[in-house]
Parts: structure tokens; C-alpha cells; sequence
């Protein structure tokens, strides 16, 4: 896949979503993981009923972190912080200004591509 393509996808995205910048990555844990360490959390709290690779990814960030009881559909916030889990949401217009929201696009999500993601900004 050359660059363009990427960038190609990166723009359709952005239009799609209504995001001013997108940046593809090769998950969605790995886009939360970059936009944790960005914005330097220290500690959250969120939903349990989430993938067990978010609070591996927390142990491994050092970043405290409290389990809720919420459920969710889509997406859900990691609480006190911009950063969105939106692993299964794909809509028009969808982004939030000011916020980073993450995609998956991976087996059983709105747009299956294999392993990949990205973070609407």
C-alpha cells in the first residue's frame, strides 16, 4: 500500500466523519495508547465492559485507573480526559470537536479492514 493510499483514506475519513485531521494507525488500542501518552493521562476511569486489552494498556502506560458499571453502545469516554473508545462507531459526522476519538476497523466492526484504526483529531 503506498502513502497516498494512506493519506487517500486518511481524507475520505475526515470527511466522512466530519474530523479536521485523521491519523490511521494500526489499531484502535494502539490509538488510544498514542492519544494517552500525548496528552499525558495519569489516571481515568471507564467502562469494565470494554476489551480486556484497555486496562493491559493502562498496566503497561502506568496510568491509574477505576472500572464503572456502564454500558455502552459505540462508544464511551475514558472519564476526565478528550480520549474516546469509539471502536464500534462508523457515522457521518460524527466527530466531536476538540476531542480524539478512536476507530477500529477491525474483525466485526462498522468497516472491516483486518487490524487497523485510527484517530479522528
Amino acid at each position: 500500500m503506498s502513502f497516498k493510499t494512506l493519506f487517500d483514506f486518511e481524507e475520505a475519513l475526515a470527511q466522512y466523519t466530519g474530523a479536521p485531521y485523521v491519523v490511521v494507525t494500526d489499531g484502535c488500542t494502539h490509538a488510544i495508547e498514542l492519544c494517552m501518552r500525548f496528552d499525558q493521562v495519569k489516571s481515568t476511569s471507564f467502562t469494565a465492559h470494554t476489551y480486556l486489552s484497555i486496562p493491559m494498556l493502562m498496566h503497561q502506560l502506568g496510568i491509574e485507573y477505576e472500572l464503572t458499571n456502564n454500558h455502552w453502545s459505540g462508544e464511551y469516554q475514558f472519564n476526565s480526559t478528550r480520549i474516546w473508545d469509539s471502536a464500534r462507531r462508523l457515522e457521518p459526522g460524527m466527530y466531536q470537536e476538540g476531542q480524539l476519538q478512536c476507530l477500529s476497523f477491525g474483525h466485526g466492526k462498522p468497516l472491516q479492514l483486518g487490524k487497523c484504526g485510527a484517530i479522528l483529531t
